[in-house]
């Protein structure tokens, strides 16, 4: 079962969603009059700065298909940090999410532990 993927945000991938939600539209400032559009050089300057706030901000994606083990992650972590500017990378596991305490969180729904993305670390302590 693959249960690794890496997540965080790249220059790519800010541009890319930048185009989905920047507007081709702005207002007008009068009030009933249709909004005025966005010239292309325009536009582009809005993705540009749009892009540029979202690689400053918290919020990270999923960047990978989900691998079977944790170093082919580690492995795309690498080649995602040659190929251009990145952010926050780190490898999450998919697995049983817990509380404070470790007990696994239940779905009221279906009784069962929910299932969800987990920061991943190593653990070197069952090595022998």
């Amino acid at each position: 079962m693959s249960t690794f993927a890496v997540f965080g945000m790249t220059a790519d991938v800010a541009l890319a969603e930048a185009r989905k939600i920047t507007k081709t539209t702005k207002s007008s400032g009068l009030v009933g009059c249709p909004p005025l559009e966005l010239t292309l050089t325009e536009w582009e300057r809005a993705v540009a700065d749009c892009a540029a706030a979202i690689m400053a901000g918290e919020k990270v994606k999923q960047l990978s298909q989900m691998f079977d083990a944790p170093q082919y992650a580690q492995q795309f972590m690498e080649l995602a940090r040659k190929t251009g500017k990145c952010r926050d990378l780190r490898i999450r596991a998919k697995c049983e999410i817990t509380d404070a305490k470790g007990k696994p969180v239940i779905n009221p729904k279906t009784n069962m532990p929910k299932i969800g993305w987990t920061d991943y670390s190593p653990d070197f302590s069952r090595v022998a």
